[in-house]
């Protein structure tokens, strides 16, 4: 039978509570011809549709999250929308706009290494899959203790704004820290980005963990949170205290100059490649930008005359750096 012509099976109890408990939730919110669309909307959901919309903030993660899914139920269930970007890093006022979108990959495109034209149509797509989620399906959120994926959970419970859906929030750290760090009994882990798991670790943890569901005055905080992003001019993004800050570009450009001291502890009065600070840096950061922008700022701190460079500046990996002599 065409899968388009099978019949509407009945809503199971658990699927009517939930119709019930948005409904009453976005009663006080919205006015009745708002509310009307959203009630039809609902109404008009079937248990074919899939019963979970997961949003992550990074294609490997995104990757793993899909081979730990691959098969069935899950795989008929789970949905998973990626956003593809490290959104600590770079412009991201008025993201929610076609022009902050175009600004912020032109600005991407004129200071960082990358394919940026594939980026903004992945960018542009997953926007545009998280404002078409069925209004009568269960959202889970999930990142890590990170500012790239704490920003991309700001700015996607933003542009669901006023939507009835459930929201639930899966913090990668905090279940990796509680389904495995007594196991291990060790003080020393720590996972910096969703993407360091596995694919059966991510498996036992979503069949382990639960996610938080949100109740109205965090999804309102988040939300209000995200909306205050949409006006952020900074282009560095950093998580402290639990909480997402607004940071300076050259927030990170002491600690690359201690990174670089290191190392030419190691070449005296010689150049070393400059793939060996970027990844120094990388390892030992523990704010997750991207290695692209670490080489956007050794780059300024070559222009800004902290470090000297012999070679190609434009060609990744084929120039080498020095510490400038006083």
């Amino acid at each position: 039978m065409n899968k388009s012509h099978q019949p509407i099976k009945p809503f199971t109890p658990q699927q009517f509570k939930t119709i019930v408990d948005q409904l009453f939730i976005q009663a006080e919110r919205l006015d009745d011809e708002a509310l009307g669309k959203v009630t039809r909307s609902l109404l008009a959901a079937d248990e074919t549709c899939t019963w979970t919309i997961h949003i992550v903030f990074d294609r490997a993660f995104a990757g793993a999250l899909r081979h730990a899914f691959r098969k069935e139920p899950l795989k008929s269930t789970e949905h998973i929308i990626s956003l593809p970007d490290i959104l600590s890093i770079g412009p991201i006022e008025s993201l929610h706009t076609d022009e902050g979108i175009k600004n912020r990959f032109c600005w991407l495109q004129e200071h960082l290494r990358g394919d940026f034209p594939e980026q903004e149509r992945e960018f542009r797509s997953a926007v545009q899959d998280i404002k078409r989620i069925p209004l009568h399906l269960p959202i889970i959120l999930w990142a890590g203790n990170n500012a790239a994926e704490q920003t991309g959970l700001r700015f996607a419970t933003y542009l669901l704004s006023g939507r009835p859906n459930e929201i639930s929030e899966l913090n990668i750290t905090k279940a990796f820290e509680s389904l495995y760090k007594q196991t291990w009994q060790s003080e020393e882990i720590h996972l910096l980005r969703s993407n360091e798991l596995s694919p059966e670790q991510l498996l036992e943890l979503y069949a382990h963990y639960e996610p938080w569901k949100w109740n109205p005055a965090r999804r309102t905080a988040i939300e209000q949170e995200g909306k205050s992003l949409m006006y952020d001019e900074s282009n560095l993004r950093t998580w402290q205290y639990e909480e997402l800050w607004s940071s300076d570009e050259d927030r990170h450009d002491t600690f690359i100059m201690d990174c670089a001291r290191q190392l030419q502890s190691e070449y005296p009065d010689e150049y070393y490649n400059v793939l060996r600070l970027i990844g120094q840096v990388y390892g030992e950061l523990e704010q997750y930008t991207g290695d692209a922008w670490i080489e956007y700022r050794v780059k300024e701190l070559i222009r800004n005359g902290g470090l000297v460079c012999r070679g190609n500046i434009e060609d990744w990996g084929k120039y080498e750096v020095q510490i400038t002599k006083k």
